[in-house]
């Protein structure tokens, strides 16, 4: 073999393992999927738009953390009520307990799914009028999203649901 193909072959050769060790350095890292877009990256907001948007949801985001709390202190009262009641003759105050605590829950609720209500119309004032279309239609895609319509028990929207083989919040037990 000629000096000349044994140096195209050692080039080749070279060049092949260069393809190769670049390949493997430029795939993702332990094959994560990168980040899906965020909504100021979907809408293409302005930054004086994503400050707005940021100063609107501000409030409402943080309030979730504030909301479980009051709702597990309001568990926690209505643990101890129930312990408190230990006679059959009781049953009618446990009922009246548990009514109570469910109008309390409820009100908890509503009280965010007004606050996440009025941070979406905040928003749509702040947007052109193209941006405002892309955001009610991914608005739309996650209210129908894989938990069915407004996301799931207890959710937005969704009813609160009693623990598996107890009677619905406000309903005597058998």
């Amino acid at each position: 073999m000629s000096k000349i193909k044994l140096i195209l072959i050692a080039c080749f050769c070279a060049a092949f393992v260069a393809g190769g060790a670049t390949g493997i350095a430029l795939r993702p890292i332990s094959g994560r999927r990168p980040r899906p877009p965020t909504l100021e990256e979907q809408l293409g907001l302005t930054s004086q738009q994503r400050e707005q948007m940021r100063k609107i949801w501000s409030g409402v985001m943080g309030a979730p953390g504030g909301q479980r709390e009051r709702l597990e202190a309001l568990q926690k009262e209505c643990d101890a009520a129930v312990a408190a009641l230990l006679t059959a003759d009781q049953k009618t105050q446990y009922e009246e307990v548990i009514k109570a605590h469910t109008e309390k829950v409820a009100s908890i609720e509503a009280q965010r799914r007004k606050a996440v209500e009025e941070a979406v119309a905040s928003t749509k004032e702040i947007l052109t009028e193209p941006q405002r279309k892309k955001y009610e239609e991914l608005l739309s895609k996650h209210r129908s999203g894989p938990h069915g319509p407004r996301g799931r028990q207890g959710g937005p929207g969704g009813e609160i649901q009693p623990p598996p083989g107890e009677p619905p919040p406000g309903e005597p037990r058998p």
